[in-house]
């Protein structure tokens, strides 16, 4: 069932990449995990055919269309938890360089999302700008905005990517590195 989930949601955002100005390919996945804890969620990164071995470096400052989607995998994740993550790994993104004035909007985005396992979030860079949606297991799908910032993008892309990325094993496997 897992496997059957992850697949419709791949399917979904690749056809909501669509209409981005050049089709993205799957780069990686892996998931995130916290000892004891186990899963929290699986990350996929999908990028353009023309950054399929770029280096994170390289794929954290490209100003061209890409996302992340992230599956909610443990009843642990919450919004507070979410927003308290993302806070955190924003904060480790400007230790490297990667900051943005708009990341308390981005995380305002959640305000009203009540996470709940199976549940995806997809984070697209397109045209400038970051948009993000939430996805609900049972099909309905939610914009959440659209932030024009390619500043928000690296920051946003520099948390799993970065220097010091949430996770090194979810990095290495986000990179398609074995």
């Amino acid at each position: 069932m897992k496997k059957a989930t992850l697949a419709l949601v791949l399917l979904l955002a690749a056809a909501l990449a669509a209409s981005a100005a050049e089709s993205l390919v799957r780069r990686g996945s892996g998931l995130r995990t916290k000892p004891i804890l186990g899963a929290m969620y699986e990350l996929t990164l999908a990028v353009p055919e023309s950054l399929k071995t770029a280096d994170a470096k390289a794929l954290i400052e490209a100003d061209q269309p890409m996302e992340f989607v992230l599956v909610v995998q443990s009843r642990l994740i919450t919004r507070a938890r979410f927003v308290e993550a993302t806070t955190e790994g924003f904060e480790k993104a400007s230790r490297s360089g990667y900051v943005s004035d708009r990341t308390q909007a981005f995380l305002d985005q959640f305000a009203a999302v009540e996470f709940k396992k199976g549940d995806a979030v997809v984070m697209r860079y397109a045209d400038g700008a970051l948009a993000t949606l939430y996805r609900k297991a049972a099909g309905a799908e939610t914009a959440l905005g659209s932030i024009p910032d390619l500043g928000l993008k690296k920051a946003l892309f520099a948390i799993w990517l970065g220097d010091v990325p949430a996770q090194e094993s979810l990095k290495q496997s986000l990179l398609g590195a074995p």
